[in-house]
C-alpha cells in the first residue's frame, strides 16, 4: 500500500545536514548557506519535505555553532602537529565475509555503518567522525557502541549508498586505504559543545572490538525474543510478530485517506500536541531542546519519582510503609535540590508511605515498576504506548498505578480521566485486552502526593464499567485524531510556552512570553511528563 510521504520535515537533523553538505561538498560558502536557510521557508534546496520553521531557526543557529566548533578543533589539531581532515562524501561500510550457509536471520553477510560527519586526512591515515547530539555533547557513549563505530571506521571502505534489496559493488571505491588512527567526537547542537569520546589506534580498536562490540552484536544477530515498544513503528516484521497485541477499534478512529507511514502515540504525545502541535512536533518527534533548565517543580517531581522506583524495585517487594520514614539523605543520586524544596519532597515521600501499594504484599505477587505497555491499532497502523509507574498483581488482579506530585489540589471541575490521559488509556487498554487481564477483576489507581499533610488521596477507576470506557475512548479520540491528521504543527501560545523546550526558536511562543510574564512567586505550568515518571 503506497503512503502519502511527511508533509513536513520528521527528522530533525536533515536540514542541518543539507546545510553542512553544501558547505562540506558543494563549495558553497558560510553565508550563502546561511542566506539559503534563512530566506527558505520551504525544504532547502528543494530536498525532502519542507522544515517547520522553527527547525529552520534552530538549523540556522546550530549549523553555525558547528563550523565554529569544528574550525576550533582544526586548529588545535594543527597545533599538535596532527594532520588536518576533510570531508568525506561517501559513508564508510564494514562488511562481514559472505557466507554460503545461510544463519537463522536468513543472512549471508552483516553490514555495518555509522552516523554523523566523516572527516579524513589526505593521506588516509586519521579518520574522525563528528555525532551530533541535539542538547548538550555526551560526556560519554557505552563501551559497545563506541567499539562498533571505531570498528567501522577503521576497517570500512567509503561505499555508494545503494537501495534495500540489491546486491552490494564488490568493490566499495578506489579508496580503501585504512587510517592507523580514528577519532570521535560528540558535538552538542544546542551549546556547541564538543566532547572526545575516543582516539584509538587499529591495535586499539581490534581489541575494544572483541571485548565490547562483538559480543553484542552476536546477541543481536542470533537472539530470537521480542520486546515490543517504540521499535516496533520501524519493525518491518509486525503483521507477523504474535508478540504485539492487536486492539482494532481502540478509540473507534477512521483511518486516513491516503494513509500515513506508521507511528506511535501515548499520553505524553497526546497532552503536548494538546498544549501546543508546534511543541509536540519540536519537542517530541524533532527532540529539540534549547537546555532551558527545568522548574522547582519538575526537579522536585523527578526526584520523589526517582525515590518511589527505587524502593519498589527492591527484592522481595517490600511495601514503603516497612522501610525506614525517610529525610534529607533519602534523596535519590542526581537529584540536588535546594533546603526548600527537600522538605517538601520528603514530606511527599512521608505521605506515600501510607498509600503505598506494596504494603502487606504477598510474596508471590508480581510488580512490574515503569513497565513498557505496547499495543497496535491496525487499521491506523498506529503504535500505542504507555508507561504506568507501576503495574501489580493482588490475589488474581492487575492494577495500574499512577503517581502524580501537585502543589494544587484536584480541580473538582472536571473527571479525572479528562485530567489525566494517561488514566484513560489504561482504561482503554485493561478494556482492550492489551494486558492479558480480564478488566473485570483489574482496575486504575491515581496517587495523588501533595506537600500538605493529609492532602494527598487515591482514586480508583473501574475499567470494566461501560461508562467509564465510554469516556474513556472519548478522551482519547479528542486528543489523538488531531495529532494523527496534523499536518503543520502550528503555535498555540499560552502558559505552557514558558517551559517549552523549544520556545527559543518558536517566534509566537516568545513574544507571548515577553507579552506575559509569570507573576512572582507563580510557578511556570509544569508539563506532565515532569509532573511524573518521564516515560513515553
Amino acid at each position: 500500500m503506497p503512503f502519502r510521504p511527511s508533509p513536513i520535515e520528521d527528522f530533525g537533523p536533515g536540514p542541518l545536514f543539507t546545510a553542512l553538505d553544501l558547505w562540506e561538498h558543494e563549495g558553497w560558502s558560510l553565508q550563502r548557506v546561511l542566506d539559503e536557510l534563512r530566506r527558505n521557508g520551504g525544504p532547502v534546496r528543494g530536498r525532502g519535505a519542507p522544515p517547520h520553521p522553527a527547525l529552520l531557526a534552530w538549523t540556522v543557529e546550530t549549523f553555525e555553532r558547528y563550523v565554529a566548533a569544528r574550525s576550533a578543533e582544526q586548529r588545535a589539531a594543527r597545533a599538535e602537529g596532527l594532520p588536518p581532515t576533510e570531508p568525506v562524501r561517501l559513508s564508510w561500510t564494514a562488511r562481514t565475509e559472505k557466507r554460503q550457509n545461510l544463519d537463522a536471520r536468513g543472512a549471508g553477510q552483516y553490514e555495518h555503518t555509522t552516523w554523523g560527519r566523516q572527516y579524513a586526512s589526505a593521506d588516509g591515515s586519521v579518520r574522525d567522525l563528528w555525532i551530533p547530539s541535539l542538547g548538550r555533547a555526551k560526556p560519554d557513549r557505552a563501551a559497545a557502541e563506541k567499539a562498533a563505530i571505531a570498528y567501522v571506521m577503521a576497517q570500512g571502505s567509503p561505499t555508494p549508498r545503494r537501495r534495500r534489496g540489491t546486491e552490494p559493488s564488490r568493490t566499495a571505491t578506489t579508496d580503501s586505504r585504512l587510517p592507523n588512527h580514528v577519532r570521535v567526537f560528540d558535538f552538542g547542537c544546542a551549546d556547541g559543545s564538543v566532547t572526545p569520546l575516543l582516539d584509538w589506534g587499529q591495535a586499539v580498536v581490534r581489541e575494544r572490538f572483541a571485548a565490547d562490540a562483538a559480543p553484542a552484536f552476536h546477541e543481536a544477530a542470533t537472539g530470537d525474543g521480542t520486546r515490543p515498544g517504540a521499535s516496533c513503528v520501524e519493525c518491518k516484521a509486525i503483521s507477523r510478530c504474535s508478540s504485539l497485541r492487536r486492539t482494532p477499534g481502540l478509540w473507534g478512529a477512521a483511518p486516513a485517506a491516503p494513509p500515513r507511514s506508521r507511528r506511535s502515540v501515548s499520553a505524553w504525545d497526546l497532552r503536548l500536541h494538546g498544549e501546543c502541535p508546534a511543541q509536540y512536533h519540536l519537542v517530541r518527534q524533532l527532540h529539540l531542546d534549547d537546555l532551558t533548565p527545568e522548574n522547582d517543580g519538575a526537579r522536585r517531581g523527578r526526584a520523589v519519582d526517582a525515590w518511589l522506583n527505587e524502593r519498589h524495585m527492591a527484592s522481595p517487594a517490600t511495601g514503603c510503609c516497612d522501610l525506614p520514614t525517610p529525610d534529607e539523605s533519602s534523596m535519590p543520586r542526581g537529584f540536588a535540590l535546594d533546603p526548600s524544596l527537600t522538605d517538601i519532597a520528603v514530606r511527599m515521600m512521608e505521605e506515600h508511605r501510607s498509600l503505598c501499594p506494596l504494603n502487606g504484599i504477598g510474596p508471590d505477587e508480581k510488580v512490574l515498576v515503569q513497565h513498557r505497555v505496547t499495543a497496535y491499532v491496525p487499521e491506523l497502523d498506529v503504535v500505542v504506548l504507555a508507561v504506568p509507574d507501576l503495574l501489580y498483581s493482588y490475589r488474581g488482579r492487575w492494577i495500574w498505578r499512577e503517581t502524580k506530585t501537585s502543589s494544587r489540589p484536584l480541580w473538582e471541575g472536571r473527571s479525572l480521566l479528562r485530567s489525566y490521559p494517561q488514566l484513560a488509556l489504561g482504561v482503554m487498554l485493561f478494556s482492550a485486552g492489551a494486558l492479558d487481564a480480564d478488566p473485570r477483576r483489574s482496575w486504575v489507581e491515581f496517587e495523588l502526593l501533595r506537600e500538605e499533610r493529609g492532602g494527598s488521596l487515591l482514586e480508583r477507576i473501574d475499567p470494566s464499567r461501560p461508562e467509564n470506557v465510554a469516556e474513556a475512548r472519548e478522551v482519547i479520540a479528542e486528543l489523538a485524531q488531531p495529532l494523527l491528521s496534523d499536518t503543520s504543527y502550528e503555535p498555540r501560545t499560552g502558559r505552557h510556552c514558558h517551559s517549552c523546550q523549544a520556545r527559543t526558536w518558536c517566534r509566537p511562543g516568545t513574544a507571548y512570553v515577553a507579552d506575559h510574564p509569570l507573576t512572582p512567586g507563580v510557578p511556570a505550568p509544569v508539563p506532565e511528563a515532569d509532573q511524573r515518571s518521564c516515560g513515553v
